[in-house]
């Protein structure tokens, strides 16, 4: 056994600790027993906090990774997890890129306990226990698209991801405008990408905009109104904000070359 110092409280405490796997196994009187232990110290400190955040929240796909993407039980079931605005020191609400920063103010699993409970009151499921069974498939697909990391760090928790309204908005332009190909060809095909809608109408978007001048660009004091697929508004804007990011970031390297 050997000497090791640990962080707790602000103090440096030394501990003694197994010098070796076969140190640690001889201690733990079975042998297998350091890698079964550092096995479940990656997936407790790192895969299942990142496996309650997509199974909850969604995951994008990445071919490069050859990651598969999931919708997550919030966008599945239309139940949101409840926010709460992000204060600054003044007490005020913070805004970035002219969006409120939100944090999550319901844990993860009081979250999905609504989520089976909810779906029980509005019918769905005759029972809370039917209603996670459901599910099942859905959070096996979430974890497989996990890989073991064990260089890993501790994961932290992650805020919502709120779509900037700009993107959304402009995305219902588009959806409503039927100018979806337009838009595949002349901008998501530059970061490989399409979109198809979906139409699913269970629930709806409206935005309203300020209508502009076609010669000048100048706004004209009108406004105009759009109603599309919530589902689709929020997938194209994605898109869109993905096809922007790729967009800053050439401009960006040309100003460099």
């Amino acid at each position: 056994m050997q000497q090791q110092n640990f962080k707790s409280l602000g103090h440096s405490v030394p501990f003694e600790v197994p010098g070796s796997t076969e140190e640690f196994d001889k201690n733990a009187d079975k042998v297998g027993a350091c890698l079964a232990e550092a096995i479940n110290n990656i997936i407790y400190r790192g895969s299942l906090a990142v496996f309650r955040d997509e199974f909850l929240h969604g995951r994008k796909a990445d071919a490069e990774k050859n990651i598969t993407g999931i919708e997550g039980v919030e966008a599945k079931t239309g139940i949101e997890r409840s926010t709460e605005p992000v204060l600054g020191k003044d007490k005020k609400p913070v805004v970035k890129d002219g969006e409120p920063v939100t944090k999550y103010n319901e844990s993860e699993a009081d979250y999905y306990n609504r989520v089976l409970s909810t779906l029980v009151e509005q019918g769905k499921f005759a029972s809370e226990e039917e209603a996670l069974a459901s599910f099942q498939p859905m959070a096996e697909q979430a974890a497989a698209g996990i890989p073991f990391d064990a260089k890993a760090t501790a994961s932290k928790a992650t805020g919502p991801k709120k779509l900037a309204a700009k993107y959304k908005l402009t995305a219902a332009r588009i959806i409503a405008n039927g100018t979806i190909e337009k838009a595949n060809a002349n901008y998501l095909s530059k970061i490989g990408k399409t979109f198809t809608a979906s139409g699913d109408v269970t629930k709806m978007f409206k935005g309203t905009f300020e209508v502009l001048d076609p010669t000048t660009k100048k706004p004209t004091g009108k406004t105009e109104s759009v109603e599309v697929s919530d589902k689709d508004a929020e997938a194209l804007g994605w898109l869109l904000k993905e096809f922007q990011d790729w967009k800053s970031a050439q401009e960006i390297d040309a100003m460099a070359a």
